[in-house]
């Protein structure tokens, strides 16, 4: 019994060892095709939406913390504080940097779709 679970091991090893083996050689496969080239765009262009869309929501959140800011002030003393000044011209900035990335980015996009074969 035990001659066979060895032998059932040495199957399951090899079959282990073969898929890796196939595994390799598929890695090899797409590397060498025109299409690699396009998945590592969509890849990129994927973690570049990600990167985006998690910049935004916390330029919103401190968007939405300034908002509250300039409202308690503005209630108390009419009067704007420099640090909340200050605050917004770096948001403003960063929405700027953002939005002009954005449009330079979506350029690019619409030209590689554009241009792909469907």
């Amino acid at each position: 019994m035990l001659q066979e679970i060895d032998s059932l091991n040495r199957t399951l090893d090899f079959v282990q060892e073969e898929q890796s083996f196939i595994k390799r050689k598929l890695s090899s496969f797409l590397d060498n095709i025109v299409l690699n080239e396009t998945l590592i765009w969509a890849e990129t262009f994927h973690q570049e939406i990600l990167n985006r869309e998690t910049a935004i929501q916390l330029l919103k959140s401190d968007i939405s913390k300034i908002t509250l800011k300039v409202k308690t002030s503005r209630s108390i003393n009419n009067i704007m504080e420099p640090n909340i000044v200050a605050a917004f011209k770096i948001y403003k900035q960063q929405v700027g940097y953002i939005e002009t990335e954005f449009l330079t980015w979506k350029h690019t996009a619409n030209e590689k779709f554009e241009s792909a074969p469907y």
